[in-house]
């Protein structure tokens, strides 16, 4: 699904007016579909509703709301937040509801009154603020937003939450937590980046009768992961066909104490369809891995006295994988000046497609500019700590700006990134962007990141291009999630739990056609 930012939302909205479209009937449209998804999602016939307008066009639309609203039975009261309508479409629809009588309050001149209406509502419509807003929410707005938070009231945000910054999601200070969004024409960055899509509800986006060569010719970088992405990139097996067919991954991973890791990343990239899977191992956890996992090919390299690959394991990793179609490099691999050596290696010198996983980001992260002699495609998954210690930042400062970030750095690197977390964002060299909306909060804990990991090499190994295994292996990772959750919970599941839904999930996939 693409993604308007407030930009390419005007520039369609021009679009439209030069086929022929005016600025009143696009907000119209715009305010008319809002209360159609409003009542359709509450009962609002003899509710009392309190509609706050700002004065610029989301308040116009919040004028059309409200003669909708009241035309539908509904006990309509509009605030103006700071005062008269400030362009002329929004003047003439808030002239269209006082001439049939829809009460208004302006909320300067009369505060304890509109905040008596607001606190007495049983449907709260927010327009304050829209598409154009950034910064902090100061003065009255920054009140009315507190009030009507501290409601128990159903809220309905125009466009997007006020007090959020549609193209970045950033909240700075408060912000309306709204339990339905309307979004006129697509989806905005804000209502699937944080922290701003916490704060928008269920977000339903509605055409506003423009043109589809209006809205069509917008070129967009940033979509959100749907199954109609994915569907197209799991290949059926065929009944004539051998474990070659479908391609040989290569795990570099796990340590003395970190055999779980290589282990999920072994068994997720089995489950994800892969051919065969071999898996370089420190001696010491041979046998550990081997008698619990049957499928893969284990070869045992030098180790040092803690546990973790010795760089003399490099002929044995390079000679290991010109059979491979794709290599897997990090979980659990360990942190030591011979971890270092070996993933500068395979990063200038292998011929097959790349994931970057944990502990192989964070033997480059004192020297990150070697991923730019990188001859074969690379995929890095970090998570936000892991980010921030390749830029020297702080988590904080990555979680704050997601999107940029992931973006700026796959275009300067030339690499395709996974910047795991709440929303996951697969940014490409290209500047594209997509961002995912599966998955939960229970995905957080241990293993969930090397299960990731393991999928993604297994759909490289089967020959899908790394933007095709990027987007499909982090969407189906948080389908898996989610069908774990809502058979177990998401406070007890575990990554053993999402890889044992994988089966089902592609069994699912299959059946379906």
């Amino acid at each position: 699904m693409r993604i308007f930012t407030s930009e390419q939302t005007r520039q369609a909205e021009e679009n439209a007016v030069a086929m022929g479209m005016n600025w009143l009937r696009l907000m119209e449209n715009a305010g008319a579909a809002a209360s159609r998804v409003i009542r359709e999602k509450f009962s609002v016939k003899n509710k009392n509703v309190a509609i706050i307008c700002g004065r610029g066009n989301n308040g116009g639309d919040g004028y059309v709301v409200a003669r909708k609203l009241n035309e539908s039975g509904a006990k309509v009261t509009v605030i103006q937040s700071n005062g008269a309508p400030g362009t002329p479409t929004a003047f003439e629809m808030y002239r269209r509801i006082t001439a049939i009588g829809i009460p208004v309050i302006e909320y300067k001149s009369n505060r304890e009154r509109a905040e008596q209406i607001i606190k007495s509502s049983e449907i709260i419509v927010d327009g304050i603020f829209g598409i154009g807003f950034y910064g902090e929410v100061a003065g009255d707005n920054k009140k009315l937003i507190e009030i009507i938070n501290g409601t128990h009231s159903k809220v309905v945000s125009l466009d997007v939450p006020s007090g959020a910054d549609c193209d970045t999601g950033a909240v700075n200070g408060v912000c309306v937590k709204a339990d339905l969004t309307v979004s006129f024409t697509a989806y905005k960055p804000c209502h699937v980046m944080f922290p701003a899509c916490e704060y928008c509800g269920e977000v339903v986006a509605v055409s506003i009768g423009m043109p589809a060569e209006a809205v069509d010719s917008i070129s967009t970088s940033l979509r959100s992961i749907e199954m109609a992405d994915v569907l197209p990139n799991l290949r059926v097996k065929k009944r004539n066909t051998h474990k070659g067919d479908f391609g040989t991954a290569l795990l570099i991973c796990g340590s003395l104490g970190m055999s779980g890791a290589a282990a999920i990343a072994a068994k997720s990239a089995i489950r994800t369809g892969v051919g065969l899977v071999k898996a370089v191992v420190p001696k010491s956890i041979y046998c550990p891995l081997a008698s619990s996992l049957y499928e893969p090919v284990f070869r045992v390299a030098p180790e040092t006295d803690k546990g973790v690959l010795s760089a003399e394991s490099l002929d044995l990793i390079f000679n290991e994988l010109e059979g491979s179609t794709a290599v897997l490099i990090g979980c659990g691999l360990g942190r030591d000046e011979n971890i270092t050596q070996i993933v500068k290696e395979l990063i200038t010198k292998a011929n097959r497609p790349i994931v970057l996983d944990a502990d192989g980001i964070n033997a480059i992260c004192g020297c990150i500019d070697i991923i730019k002699q990188a001859k074969a495609p690379l995929i890095l998954t970090p998570h936000p700590g892991e980010m921030a210690r390749m830029l020297n930042t702080t988590s904080d400062k990555i979680q704050a700006a997601r999107l940029k970030t992931a973006r700026d750095f796959a275009t300067e690197y030339g690499v395709y990134l996974v910047l795991k977390g709440s929303g996951t964002i697969v940014a490409l060299p290209d500047g594209r962007a997509f961002v995912n909306l599966t998955g939960n909060y229970g995905m957080s804990s241990a293993g969930s990141g090397d299960m990731l990991a393991g999928m993604l090499v297994s759909l490289l190994a089967q020959g899908l291009t790394p933007e095709q295994a990027a987007v499909t292996s982090v969407y189906l990772h948080g389908h898996a999630g989610d069908r774990a959750a809502a058979k177990l919970s998401k406070r007890s599941m575990s990554a053993s739990d999402m890889i044992d839904e994988l089966p089902l999930l592609f069994h699912e996939i299959e059946t379906a056609g």
